[in-house]
C-alpha cells in the first residue's frame, strides 16, 4: 500500500490500495526537492531522521539523498502528520509495513483516533461559539 496525493475536488491525501509507481531503484532524490515535492521542510525531513524514522544517503557535498524506499515512506509520514497523527503512533504504524494487512488495520487505527480527536476539537468550538452568543451582549462593547 502506498500514499498518494491525487487532484479529487478536495485534494485530500489519499489511501491507495495499489503499489506505488515504479520508479527506479537507483535514483536518490535530494533533500530539497524531496522538501518540496512533499510540502515540508528541510529540517521537518532531518529531525524524521535524527529521531530514527528514516535514514538517508549523502551526497556530492554532503547534501542528504533519499532512496525510493524512504522516499515512500516519508511520503506516509507526512501525509500522517498533515493529520496530526502523533510522532510515536506513526512509528508504531510504520514498524508493520513490511506486512500490508497489518499496515493497513494500524493506519486505520491511527486515523480513526486522529478523526476522533478532530471531532472533539470541532464539538469543543462549537461550544464556545454557543457560550459567546449566550454571554455576549452588544450594549457591554465599548466602540468610541
Amino acid at each position: 500500500m502506498a500514499f498518494q496525493q491525487t487532484t479529487h475536488e478536495t485534494s485530500a491525501p489519499r489511501l491507495n490500495a495499489t503499489s506505488a509507481p515504479l520508479r527506479s531503484p537507483n535514483v536518490l532524490t535530494p533533500i530539497n526537492v524531496l522538501a518540496t515535492r512533499l510540502g515540508v521542510t528541510s529540517r521537518a525531513l532531518r529531525h524524521y531522521e535524527a529521531i530514527g524514522l528514516v535514514s538517508s544517503g549523502r551526497g556530492s557535498r554532503g547534501v542528504r539523498r533519499y532512496d525510493q524506499d524512504t522516499v515512500a515512506l516519508l511520503e506516509a509520514i507526512t501525509l500522517l502528520r498533515t493529520v496530526d497523527v502523533p510522532i510515536a503512533d506513526i512509528r508504531a504504524v510504520m514498524t508493520q509495513r513490511s506486512d500490508s494487512e497489518s499496515y493497513a488495520q494500524a493506519l486505520h487505527g491511527v486515523l480513526a483516533d486522529a478523526l476522533l480527536e478532530r471531532r472533539r476539537c470541532v464539538a469543543a468550538i462549537e461550544a464556545l461559539m454557543v457560550d459567546i452568543e449566550v454571554t455576549f451582549t452588544p450594549a457591554s462593547a465599548d466602540c468610541t
